[in-house]
């Protein structure tokens, strides 16, 4: 009965947690390989910190416009390429959660698997 309750708490238990723990880690890695956090933060920032300046003192409005054009233009492409790599981090951070989902349903399932396809195999031999 010793063991049982060993095997059980071990299949149960034990396993799970750590599955959990590796899938956390998972998660944790692939957020901060494609710093989502850092993306949705600074999503307007301007591409690769390029800022237009006024080149002139004075009102001068072909280099008023020229400065606000040039870095609406840096923030545009700026939250289009952040824009894409959050749609790839997301869709990497949802693999994996996926991922741990099946994890979690293949191990909870294996045992019903293995007498399942036991019987299976005995039923075959006769």
């Amino acid at each position: 009965m010793n063991m049982a309750k060993l095997f059980f708490e071990w299949y149960f238990w034990e396993v799970p947690q750590k599955i959990k723990k590796i899938w956390g880690n998972y998660l944790w890695f692939f957020s901060r390989y494609f710093a989502i956090p850092d993306l949705a933060r600074e999503f307007f920032a301007p591409w690769k910190g390029l800022v237009f300046r006024r080149e002139k003192r004075g009102i001068d409005f072909g280099d008023i416009f020229s400065a606000m054009f040039g870095n609406l233009i840096s923030r545009i492409i700026g939250a289009l390429m952040r824009s894409s790599f959050l749609v790839l981090g997301l869709a990497a951070e949802t693999a994996v959660f996926l991922a741990g989902i099946l994890a979690y349903a293949g191990w909870l399932f294996l045992i019903p698997a293995i007498i399942y396809f036991f019987f299976k195999g005995l039923a075959q031999l006769r």
